[in-house]
């Protein structure tokens, strides 16, 4: 199990944090005694504002790997249907979901606009309080709860395929107090940062390397071999 996964859902405890070792047995897996463990439902309230007649805001999409994207901008072309006068408006700190692709990682977080809108074919969410929501948004796309959406939507009388807000707010999370959600949620934060900075370090490292290659077998850069090397080649 990745190390995010295990603090995400505390098999694994940041210092500072209290940690009696004492655990509670779920459905899910084990978690903290100290931690709460509420349904989704008992701290987010689903979003369903039509657009309808109101100003109109950039069309959102919600992508596996990165999350929710302007439309236009991302896929260069309008891939969303000319009449939006039935699609949801996502406010800026919300979460949305693929209804029908929520187990293959289709869940993003509204940080791009003050508003977009959405699909009718994706569910919108909001926490209260309770929830940092940078913490609840890698929780959710770790791949323990891919395989709860799964089993969940597998459970589910919508023979469609899809997990409806009825059913997904009855799933329960692992929720510690703010002040640790926080801190988890900082530690993601400057890992994911730091993942970054190596990846585009290895990119450079593979660039160079191709443009050595070409050189050398293009001829426009020789290997100097040694004196000693050299007189016995």
């Amino acid at each position: 199990m990745l190390l995010s996964q295990q603090v995400l859902t505390g098999k694994a405890r940041l210092a500072g944090f209290t940690a009696s070792g004492h655990k509670r047995n779920t459905p899910y897996g084990s978690v903290p005694v100290e931690w709460d463990y509420p349904r989704i439902g008992d701290v987010a309230a689903e979003i369903s504002e039509k657009l309808g007649d109101s100003e109109p805001h950039p069309v959102l999409s919600c992508t596996k790997h990165h999350g929710l994207v302007d439309s236009l901008k991302y896929f260069k072309k309008q891939v969303f249907s000319l009449n939006t006068s039935t699609y949801k408006v996502a406010p800026r700190g919300c979460f949305v979901y693929a209804t029908n692709h929520i187990d293959e990682g289709s869940i993003g977080y509204q940080n791009l606009y003050d508003a977009g809108l959405i699909s009718p074919m994706y569910t919108i969410f909001k926490t209260n309080d309770k929830v940092v929501d940078a913490y609840l948004f890698a929780l959710l796309k770790t791949e323990h709860y891919r395989q709860i959406f799964a089993s969940a939507i597998n459970a589910s009388v919508d023979r469609r395929g899809s997990l409806r807000w009825k059913d997904f707010q009855r799933i329960h999370i692992p929720l510690p107090s703010v002040e640790e959600q926080q801190a988890i949620a900082t530690m993601l934060a400057q890992g994911g940062r730091e993942v970054a900075l190596i990846k585009n370090q290895l990119d450079l490292l593979r660039e160079e390397k191709s443009a050595l290659m070409s050189q050398l077998l293009t001829g426009k850069r020789r290997v100097r071999l040694p004196a000693d090397e050299a007189a016995h080649a």
